[in-house]
Formats: structure tokens, sequence, C-alpha cells
């Protein structure tokens, strides 16, 4: 109100003066001999309006200054004036109010900032799918996943399996585990998909978190407690048994020194000692399995390391002519690892692929090691047999399940906890020499 009441006393005395100067002009005009009065009233009528004039411009060059710095965004500016006029209540003003907005631009730029990074450090994946079908990745999590994958329209995601793909065709809202193929490895993940607008057009969002390691250690834990109360029970159950058939066979065996025929007896009586010491002696190597690996990590050379491995498997195969190989990539390769672990494992598989090639006419078993785009390393252990069938892949990792006569069935399950112990994964494949391909990522 002060500046209006200043502006328009300003403005109000600027016009009176003009008025009065144009009259006076008027007047020497229509008035013989003041040609001097004519000149003065002309340059007073001047004087009045570039008054005027200037005061309503200094008006809107403030004003226009104003706007452009919030168009601009430069909270920097300052309107003070302390010429009068008005003009430094004005100044004053909008100084206030460019401190205002300037405070309110702060804050949401900090909120701007705490929220993308919320986003960017989110542990899931997050992409944006607009209408037309181009991705965009925000975060660092589906950076690190996807960015070397070249994902830019939604055709690209066959590189994540099919799997993937058939869950992302789903309307949003969608939440669901699903399977996503990553190193060439399929892991299991959590999908979820939501739509939102971004600047009036539709956006779907798409959340893709891998779980495969925590699943598989989950599962890995209850399988060791099953385990663990197994063992406990039947060796509760079994000691005593054991005890009481080998004291039995001795009693028969020194009653039948004395000249009683127990032979059968004493027979049937050793056999149940013989079998209740097998079973002792089983459940005892189960027992192994309950107890999770400890990983020791050092750096080794990855060839110097396969070459070893690959001899004493090869030496175990009898007289079967084994065409073994090693590839290593690159070359110098090393790695970071428990290597006593990962030879338990890798033999174990070696000995498994010389196994399925025992009626093939030219036998094939590779060990590759190789590095991974993402720093990761590839054990992969191929052979020419018969391969696995789709529908018994993820079964042959679970505890005590085997297809081999005489087989145990921890081999594979051990391979998965070393390789979730290490933080990678693991997964039966086909592979190129037409075989089976079990390929560890850690």
């Amino acid at each position: 109100m002060d500046f209006r009441r200043r502006f328009e006393f300003g403005l109000t005395w600027r016009t009176a003066v003009l008025i009065a100067a144009l009259w006076l002009l008027y007047a020497a005009i229509h008035m013989a001999d003041l040609r001097a009065g004519r000149i003065v009233s002309a340059l007073l009528a001047l004087g009045a309006v570039a008054s005027l004039w200037s005061f309503i411009r200094r008006t809107n060059f403030i004003v226009s200054r104003f706007v452009e710095s919030i168009r601009f965004e430069d909270y920097s500016q300052r309107f003070s004036d302390p010429s009068g006029g008005g003009f430094d209540v004005l100044g004053d003003t909008l100084d206030n109010a460019m401190k205002s907005l300037q405070a309110r631009h702060v804050q949401s730029a900090a909120e701007s900032r705490f929220l993308s990074a919320v986003v960017d450090d989110a542990p899931s994946a997050l992409l944006t799918i607009d209408a037309e079908g181009r991705i965009e990745l925000l975060n660092k999590s589906a950076r690190q996943l996807f960015g070397r994958l070249g994902l830019h329209r939604v055709g690209d995601l066959d590189t994540l399996g099919p799997e993937l793909l058939a869950v992302a065709r789903m309307p949003p809202g969608t939440r669901k585990i699903t399977r996503v193929v990553l190193d060439g490895v399929p892991q299991k993940a959590i999908f979820a998909s939501a739509q939102v607008a971004r600047l009036d057009d539709p956006v779907t969002i798409w959340s893709i978190l891998p779980v495969q390691s925590e699943l598989g250690a989950l599962e890995v834990a209850a399988q060791a407690d099953l385990v663990r109360v197994l063992t406990h029970e039947i060796m509760n159950s079994l000691t005593p048994v054991t005890s009481l058939a080998r004291s039995g066979a001795d009693m028969v065996a020194a009653a039948e020194k004395k000249g009683s025929d127990l032979s059968d007896a004493r027979v049937a009586t050793e056999t149940v000692a013989r079998r209740a010491e097998g079973i002792l002696r089983f459940v005892e190597s189960y027992r192994e399995f309950a107890q999770a690996p400890e990983v020791h990590r050092r750096s080794f050379k990855a060839r110097q390391w396969g070459e070893e491995i690959l001899r004493l498997a090869i030496a175990n195969a009898a007289d079967q002519q084994i065409d073994a190989r090693l590839e290593v990539s690159p070359e110098r390769l090393n790695l970071n690892a428990d290597p006593e672990l990962l030879a338990q494992v890798v033999l174990n598989l070696l000995r498994n692929a010389i196994r399925a090639t025992a009626d093939v006419e030219k036998p094939v078993v590779t060990l590759e090691l190789s590095r991974e785009r993402n720093a990761g390393v590839r054990i992969e252990v191929r052979d020419n047999g018969h391969g696995i069938p789709p529908d018994r892949r993820d079964d042959i990792f679970l505890p005590f399940y085997t297809t081999h006569k005489g087989g145990s069935g921890v081999g594979l399950s051990f391979a998965r906890q070393v390789a979730l112990a290490h933080g990678g994964s693991i997964c039966a494949l086909d592979a190129p020499e037409g075989g089976a391909n079990i390929r560890m990522v850690i």
C-alpha cells in the first residue's frame, strides 16, 4: 500500500506538471510577442513528458527484470532502490519475494537431490518403459546389471530370458518371482511393475531384484537344518543297535568256539552289525553337508590350478581315453577364491563329466576358466555325454538327489554351497559339445 500511494503521488504530480506545461505552451502559441515563452513552455512540456516516461519505464524495467530473474532462476538479483518515488518500497518487496523464492528453490532442489539419491542407490534395478517401448535405466543397480547389454527397447529383453519377457508383458501392478538370465546363468528375481505419469505421458516402471543368492542360501540353510535333525535322530538310534549287534556277534563267536553250532546266528548277527556300521558311516558322511563351508580367499593363477585339477581327474579315469581340454581366458587370469574348496567342487564335476562320457566313442571333457564382463569369473565343466534333461536341472542340486548308481547325491549340493559361499551362483546348461554344462560364476 505504501508503494501504491507513493507511485500514485509521483504519477499524479508528473501528470499535472505535463498538463500545466502543455497548457502554457498552448497559451503561448495563441499570444503574440511570446516567442521566448513558447520556447520555455515547450521545454517544460518536453521535460514533463520525459519525466513521466522515465517514471513509468522505470517501473516496467524493475518488474520486467524481476520476471526475467524468475524465468531463468537467477535468484541473486536485487531490486532495492533508495532513490525514493516508491521504488525503494517496490525494490524491498521484490527482494523479499526473491529471497522467499530462493529459499523454496533451495529446499526443492535439496528434496529433489534426496529423492534422486534414493532412486539411484535403491537395491532394485529400476527401469522405465514409455508408450513407444523405449527403455531407460534409472539407477546404479540397473546400470550395473543391464548397462552392458544395450537395452534400448522392449524387444532387447530377449537377452534376459523368455520368462522375464513374458512377465514384462503383464499389466502394470504385476508382482512375481521370475527368472532372469545374467551372465548366461538363469537367476531368480523379484519383478514388480507400476504405471505413473511423466509430463502427462504414461510410463511403466519395472523393479527387478535378483534374489538367487539369498533364496539359495535360505534353501541350503533349511536343508542343512533338516540334515542335522535327521542325522542326530538316526545316529541316536543306530549307535546302540550297532553296539548290541557287535556284542551279539562276539558272544556268538565265543559260544561257537566252545563247540556250539551257532554259525548261522553268527553270520546273521555279523551281517546286522556290518550293515549297521555301514549306515552309521553313511549318515556320518552326510553330517558334513550340514556344515556350511568356510571360505578362505586368496589370489592364484587359473591355468596352473586348472592343469593340476585336470590331471587329478584324468588319473582316476582308469582305462578310459579322455580328450581333456583346459581353456583359460585371458591367458594370465587370476582367481580370487578359496582354491581348496573350488578344487573339491571342480574335481567332483570333472569326475561326473568323465562318468557321463563312459559310453561315448570319443569322450571330450572341457574345463573352462574365463573372466566375465562384470569382473566375475566363470568356471565351466562341459562334456559330450547325453546331457541333463531340462526338467531335472534344478533337482540335481538338491541334497541326496542322484541319477548315478552308487552316487551319494551330495557333490552337486556341495558345489552349490561353495558357489553361494563365494557370493556366486551355479546352474546346469546345454554344452556346445552336446552334453552337459555345469556353469559356476563367482
